[in-house]
């Protein structure tokens, strides 16, 4: 599991832009893309995303795939790089609001689609879970290792796989 701590204000402020979030998300939905690309699907200038996609590489959660010539012009793609961000080491208010945002996207997202929870087929599509569980110690230890190393070894794209975004958060009460 490669973690990124985001450490300051700085990084946070690179990170949680709203145009980054969105390139963030295009890139894990459908994988490499160029800035010319990703402008296209976000009706942004390219040199704005390039220089987004700039400020992510810099922060190391996105990173160059491939280059490919394309009628004499080397294009560069881009994938999200295979980490988890972290923002525990941050003062607890800039915790919160890097929280906020990201649930907020999350909920948007999720409800802004005619979500039913099955396909035509009976296959899970979408569901929202609210809870409580009781665990030891040991058994929290093993609850997140279990989760981390599914997510580890489903985050990378592979033929026949669709994306399905998820959010978790799990606390002792």
């Amino acid at each position: 599991m490669n973690m990124l701590y985001i450490q300051d204000g700085k990084q946070l402020e690179i990170y949680m832009h709203p145009k980054r979030q969105q390139i963030l998300h295009e890139l894990s939905v459908q994988g490499p893309m160029t800035a010319k690309m990703l402008s296209e699907a976000l009706g942004m200038t390219p040199s704005s995303a390039k220089h987004h996609v700039a400020r992510l590489v810099e922060l190391q959660v996105v990173e160059v795939d491939h280059t490919e010539l394309i009628h004499g012009i080397t294009a560069t793609y881009y994938r999200k790089s295979l980490v988890t961000v972290s923002f525990s080491s941050l003062a607890e208010e800039k915790r919160k609001l890097a929280s906020d945002v990201v649930t907020r996207q999350i909920h948007d997202d999720f409800y802004k689609k005619a979500q039913s929870f099955t396909d035509e087929n009976g296959h899970f599509q979408a569901d929202q879970l609210s809870g409580v569980v009781h665990l030891n110690r040991s058994d929290a230890d093993e609850l997140y290792k279990l989760i981390r190393d599914f997510v580890d070894e489903k985050e990378k794209n592979r033929k026949g796989t669709e994306p399905f975004v998820f959010s978790l958060m799990a606390y002792h009460a």
